[in-house]
């Protein structure tokens, strides 16, 4: 059933300059971490889904992240208020199904968000209601207490989690040729922890600070280990399809604006892809 939590939640809707200011506000009243209270697919019921593992975090902006164990979901949403029910269409920003549009009404009272809507597309629904071979799924969400920024860095993490291998490398502007970065491995753990090693060991340990609320992503590398202990990197990141960048700046050195490395300058810019090891 958890592949159909997202699919409800997940593109835009024209709405006329009048209606900004209402978008805003109700934007604003959607804001936070809301718990899947309860989830109905064709007129079943779903079962439970913990909080720690499955939300949804809104931001004012329209943004908003599904987490979903492992799984994390980009989509926006534009609401709009004046029609009855309430509608909202949202769009997928990554994955398999990114640009895709689903077209939803909801109902939002203090802390309860009702919202129902097709799970494979289709047409908007009337009420709120599912049954068999309907296509929808109906969700309640509760507001928790936990903060947009602290739901999202929560969601970095599980997105950062794992090992990931390195495909090209420059620094200063210019490829690393003299190393064999192709070997190199980093790795994220749960808390943030990072490693990366080669063939001789691991070359960097250090700890990480990610805010994905920033745009772009900010991640803070503070090494514990070698030369570089307790110096810390600035640096920002982006995932894209399987795919993660990060462009670090020298320690001490003030944090990149753009994804760039320039002969003469500070920065590493460094692109990975999920490992998937060999067959043996």
């Amino acid at each position: 059933m958890l592949a159909y939590l997202s699919v409800a939640m997940i593109g835009s809707l024209a709405i006329g300059a009048e209606g900004v200011e209402a978008i805003e506000q109700e934007l604003a009243r959607m804001e936070g971490a809301w718990s899947f209270a309860s989830v109905e697919v064709d007129g079943n019921k779903a079962p439970e889904q913990p909080f720690a593992a499955n939300k949804v975090i809104i931001s004012k902006d329209g943004n908003f992240v599904i987490l979903q164990r492992s799984r994390i979901t980009h989509a926006r949403l534009k609401p709009d208020p004046t029609k009855s029910p309430k509608q909202y269409d949202s769009t997928i920003l990554d994955g398999p199904a990114k640009g895709s549009t689903f077209k939803c009404i909801y109902e939002l009272e203090g802390d309860s968000f009702k919202l129902c809507g097709p799970y494979r597309g289709g047409e908007r629904p009337t009420e709120f209601a599912t049954s068999p071979g309907s296509g929808l799924v109906l969700q309640v969400l509760h507001r928790e207490k936990q903060s947009v920024k602290d739901a999202l860095t929560e969601a970095g993490r599980v997105e950062l989690a794992g090992t990931w291998e390195v495909v090209p490398v420059a620094q200063e502007g210019t490829s690393a040729p003299g190393n064999d970065t192709s070997k190199m491995l980093l790795t994220f753990d749960a808390a943030g922890k990072l490693t990366e090693a080669g063939p001789a060991g691991t070359t960097v340990a250090a700890t990480t600070v990610v805010d994905p609320s920033a745009s772009p992503m900010t991640i803070d590398i503070t090494y514990t280990e070698g030369e570089l202990k307790g110096r810390t990197a600035l640096g920002i990141y982006r995932l894209e399809q399987g795919t993660l960048t990060v462009c670090r700046a020298a320690p001490g050195k003030p944090r990149p604006a753009e994804f760039a490395s320039q002969p003469g300058g500070d920065h590493t810019l460094v692109t990975y892809k999920r490992h998937t090891p060999a067959t043996q």
